[in-house]
């Protein structure tokens, strides 16, 4: 590719949309006349492309819409992890916790890039569990002297949750790295 070449193809924004002086589109007139490379590009460029936001939306309707979209996806998200912590809870023995918090971590920190987003919609909701969990128990007629029992293992079942959190975040951070790279 030549200067020429460069130069029109950097042109050809301006040239489609008919903004270019009259001495600037002689000289890309000319050079896609000599120019077949240069010429493909300028009809291929020219191909429609169908629109993804719909025309007539006032400003405010879009950003409500977007942040509707986004408060919907976050409620799923947060949901999804209560989900978890009932189902996965380190105190009914199952070990089911690793592979879902990790995954669950990936998933939010790829949507949020935000370690501490993911961290808060993937960790807290298993400690809010174990303390309600321990708050049943207690109501249910625990005696008192285990309280500092129950609450250890929360501590505990939260801290093992947190770590496959984090692990899960480290892998989305890496794989948004990879995917940053490639571009």
């Amino acid at each position: 590719m030549n200067e020429k070449c460069a130069i029109t193809q950097d042109l050809l924004p301006l040239y489609e949309e008919k903004l270019l002086q009259p001495q600037t589109k002689r000289f890309v007139d000319e050079h896609l006349q000599r120019c077949h490379e240069c010429h493909q590009i300028a009809e291929q460029s020219q191909i429609p492309l169908a629109p993804k936001v719909k025309t007539g939306l006032s400003s405010k309707k879009m950003i409500r819409k977007i942040t509707l979209r986004v408060t919907s996806i976050q409620i799923f998200f947060v949901a999804i992890a209560f989900l978890l912590a009932m189902s996965t809870s380190l105190m009914n023995g199952s070990v089911g916790f690793v592979l879902t918090y990790t995954i669950l971590g990936t998933i939010t920190y790829l949507f949020y890039h935000s370690m501490i987003m993911a961290f808060l919609i993937a960790a807290v909701p298993t400690l809010m569990w174990s303390i309600l969990k321990y708050m049943t128990d207690l109501l249910g007629g625990v005696p008192l002297e285990s309280i500092s029992g129950e609450l250890i293992v929360t501590i505990i079942a939260f801290a093992m949750h947190a770590i496959f959190t984090i692990i899960g975040i480290t892998i989305g951070f890496c794989i948004r790295k990879v995917m940053e790279e490639k571009k």
